[in-house]
């Protein structure tokens, strides 16, 4: 019984053994060794041309294995009488040729020769058993639809010397899980390279991919995290490029020559918050439509026009979006987006597309900062109940506003503008230096003093100012301002000789880049403040100091253009100080800041209280940290994916395995 066993299991060998060929010819004489065309594993050395390839397409139909490492192809020159796909066609040498294995659905590997060059047009199209392939270093062109429909591969490795990535040319791969791209030279994405790999989720894309085509992973709708490497050169997102994806992040910030973004670009994902920077010069209609999921938008604060169905559906965005440089309002611009109780028109705009905001059914207030009123196209407020919503608008514009068609039907009356903390009806540096006045000498004449609160924090200082200088500059903040602690280090740094006067420079090693800050401070009786110079760090800044006739300063620096603190470390300003006495290292010589504040140009305010500083030698305050816990941080994996955007940093690895992580852009370990 054992015996009969064996015997069969040593046939079943021999027989595959039949299977698995190895021939060496010369190029367009394959069909002269290779006569069993039910064979499984073919190994060929020597040379072959398109010839060949198109034998073993046209007849080796049980092919599994296909090993060309030992193989040079010849360049071939075809002509009708060969009756190739393509007709007459020049085949160049160490390429896979044309349509060379299209339809081959059995076969499951292919080892290339690694002096290939370039895969040709459809070259592996079809092969939808090809699990896996090694696609040469040498390899610098993948032709149009080289691995359309290849259903099964689920990994690739593209050689850094790649140039040339055609349209479709993995498109229909459903199993791709992964796509990483570094070429060492300017590469372009093509049309719908990746369209509808469902099962794709991370795209890393590296420096020297210049442009992604149009739809070039549309469809893919496992697509999470697309992370593009620093110094990218991107210039361009193709139309459709990530339509309908399950995009959740995607950071341009990383790619400062970004021109333009195509229409529906970023339409139908998943994405919740995104920044457009300031380099982007173009949209075109529909980049975000319908993200059910998006609050937040950071648009270019010098975007004059919202394309036609930018953020149409997107029901969840906050409008603080609407730049104040924006000039025309596209068609269907905001359709739907039912949730909005209030929304401000900024004063540029001179015209709103038709439909712009139909659907608006949550409205009821519309402030309108424009004096002269903005056109209108058709039924710009399709299902807004007009009596319902309260209209204000510039005093000096209330008749023309109630007699412009579309805009006479609802509840007009005079507005309020956010910034205008002295109530003359403009937003401007008056504004600025009444907020200035307030917060360094407490003086309120003619200030509206319910209006000094300008980014809404329940608080005055220094940041309102960044707010007022934000709305004259045309910049918004990128979500709703928060107040929340730093933990980065100031320090005084004094002379060391016994004196009545000392120079005392206030350090700052900053992790945040601020625009602005303030410093409350308390001296003894006998210590006075009698000068403040900003260093080199702030040339862009002006500062203003003041005292109450007695020991309790305040000093305010900012940027008018919104500039950032250069640098982040150094001297931030020095002061001069004198006291009544000669001034010794002891108890009584020192200041005491009584509350620190620095804003960033978002309108964010970090606070630290209670800091003293000797006036002799150095006090370095290396442990400034407070709680942290309303810090708003994302959260990544090393390998740069978004795990958690948005969370609150002391809850940022709860639940996360054992690991290292990025919180907030510093490592932390999880055991």
């Amino acid at each position: 019984m054992h015996s009969k066993l064996l015997s069969i299991i040593l046939c079943l060998i021999t027989a595959l053994q039949l299977h698995a060929v190895t021939v060496t010819t010369t190029a367009g004489e394959l069909a002269m060794v290779v006569t069993d065309y039910s064979i499984t594993n073919l190994t060929i050395n020597g040379t072959i041309d398109a010839r060949d390839f198109k034998f073993i397409a046209d007849n080796l139909e049980n092919l599994k294995s296909l090993n060309l490492a030992g193989v040079t192809i010849s360049a071939y020159n075809s002509t009708l009488d060969d009756q190739m796909i393509a007709g007459v066609y020049n085949h160049e040498a160490n390429t896979l040729p044309y349509c060379a294995m299209t339809g081959m659905t059995r076969l499951e590997s292919i080892v290339l020769p690694q002096g290939l060059v370039a895969i040709d047009y459809g070259a592996m199209a079809g092969c939808t058993s090809l699990a896996s392939i090694s696609i040469p270093y040498s390899v610098s062109r993948i032709g149009d639809d080289a691995f359309n429909s290849c259903s099964s591969l689920t990994h690739l490795e593209f050689p850094g010397r790649i140039t040339y990535l055609g349209s479709r040319a993995f498109i229909h791969c459903s199993n791709l899980a992964a796509v990483n791209l570094y070429p060492k030279n300017p590469l372009v994405i093509g049309d719908e390279a990746f369209a509808d790999c469902v099962k794709l989720t991370n795209v890393n894309i590296g420096k020297n991919v210049t442009k992604i085509g149009n739809g070039a992973f549309d469809g893919c709708t496992a697509l999470k995290v697309v992370f593009f490497l620093d110094e990218s050169k991107l210039e361009e997102v193709g139309d459709r490029a990530f339509y309908n994806t399950g995009l959740k992040s995607i950071d341009f910030a990383r790619t400062p020559m970004l021109k333009h973004l195509g229409a529906w670009a970023l339409a139908r994902t998943h994405i919740t918050h995104v920044n457009i920077p300031a380099h982007v010069k173009s949209l075109d209609e529909g980049t975000l439509f319908y993200n059910k999921a998006l609050t937040n938008i950071e648009l270019p604060t010098t975007l004059t026009y919202l394309p036609d169905y930018m953020l149409a559906g997107c029901d969840q965005v906050d409008v603080g979006f609407m730049t104040r440089n924006l000039g025309n309002i596209g068609d269907y611009a905001l359709y739907n987006q039912s949730q909005h109780e209030s929304i401000t028109v900024p004063y540029k705009v001179y015209y709103i597309g038709s439909h712009a905001m139909a659907g608006m059914t949550g409205l009821n207030e519309i402030t309108s900062e424009p004096l002269v009123v903005p056109e209108l196209g058709d039924e710009v407020w399709q299902g807004v109940d007009q009596s319902l919503v309260s209209l204000n608008v510039n005093g000096q514009s209330i008749n023309d506003y109630m007699a412009a068609m579309q805009w006479m039907d609802f509840v007009v009356g005079e507005a309020q503008l956010r910034g205008d903390v002295n109530n003359d009806g403009f937003v401007n540096y008056a504004d600025v230096v009444g907020e200035r006045r307030l917060i360094v000498d407490g003086s309120s004449q003619g200030l509206d003093m319910s209006r000094t609160d300008v980014n809404g924090d329940e608080r005055v200082n220094v940041g309102d100012i960044v707010s007022i200088y934000n709305i004259i500059n045309g910049s918004q903040p990128a979500y709703k301002p928060y107040r929340t602690y730093f933990d980065d280090i100031v320090e005084g740094l004094g002379t060391a000789e016994t004196t009545t006067t000392v120079n005392l420079d206030i350090l700052l090693d900053n992790a945040i880049d601020y625009t602005a800050f303030q410093f409350s401070i308390t001296t003894p009786t006998h210590i006075s403040i009698t000068n403040a110079t900003l260093s080199q760090r702030c040339l862009a800044h002006e500062i203003h100091s003041g005292n109450d006739n007695g020991q309790h300063y305040t000093i305010v620096g900012f940027s008018p253009t919104g500039e950032n603190i250069e640098g982040d470390n150094g001297v931030l300003l020095s002061l001069s100080i004198s006291s009544t006495r000669p001034i010794t290292i002891n108890n009584t010589d020192y200041i005491t800041l009584d509350e620190i504040l620095f804003a960033d140009k978002n309108e964010n305010v970090y606070k630290r209280n209670d800091v003293k500083i000797n006036l002799l030698g150095s006090s370095a305050l290396d442990n400034v940290v407070v709680d942290q816990s309303s810090i708003l941080v994302d959260v990544y994996n090393t390998q740069g994916q978004l795990l958690r955007t948005g969370v609150p940093r002391s809850e940022a690895t709860n639940g996360l395995p054992h690991g290292i992580y990025i919180v907030g852009g510093k490592k932390v370990i999880v055991r």
